[in-house]
């Protein structure tokens, strides 16, 4: 066999270890090792302990953790009441709803009593406006009957007048040539020749 193979390489770092190792049995060394863990947790969590009750005095969160309490306390009861009251509403509600078609009959029997009321009101002021159009038409039509009648008067007045302006035109022409005749052959008399 090889020479080196043979020979065990010792670090002197490990050696110590090795050799208190190699005298101690396995469960030993786990035993150890897990009360050292436990020794060091126990002494960080009383650490951690006394380091919260350190800021919990410091800081005064006990009363600042009783206030938020206080306010928790207090908001779950205005919720407790705000639950009452919705309810209340709530079945308030639907109390009103049992008793919308007793309402809903009796509007519509308002509103069948105030359509009747309104439409007798349209037809009476229909009539009464009818009534007042047919005297007014009637006023308008003597009128214009009193307009036509007087317009009629005075074309016939203002050609009677014409035809007696003619007529007399006429009338006095004729006299007065009869006249200038006359008096011309009275003329002629005198005039001697």
């Amino acid at each position: 066999m090889n020479s080196r193979t043979t020979e065990k390489h010792i670090n002197p770092e490990n050696t110590y270890a090795e050799t208190h190792q190699a005298q101690r049995p396995e469960g030993i060394i786990n035993a150890e090792m897990y009360d050292t863990i436990m020794f060091s947790n126990v002494i960080n969590v009383l650490i951690v302990i006394a380091f919260f009750v350190w800021l919990f005095r410091k800081y005064h969160l006990l009363s600042f953790l009783q206030k938020k309490r206080d306010e928790i306390l207090e908001t779950l009861h205005n919720l407790e009441e705000e639950k009452r009251i919705k309810q209340n509403q709530l079945e308030q509600t639907r109390t009103k709803v049992k008793n919308v078609n007793q309402d809903m009959t009796k509007i519509i029997d308002e509103g069948e009593h105030v359509a009747k009321t309104l439409s007798e009101q349209v037809i009476m002021d229909a009539e009464t406006e009818a009534a007042e159009m047919q005297q007014k038409a009637h006023a308008l039509i003597e009128t214009e009957r009193q307009k036509v009648s007087n317009q009629l008067i005075n074309e016939v007045t203002g050609a009677a007048f014409i035809i007696a302006e003619q007529h007399i035109k006429e009338a006095i022409d004729e006299r007065l040539h009869q006249k200038y005749i006359n008096e011309f052959i009275d003329n002629l008399d005198n005039v001697k020749v």
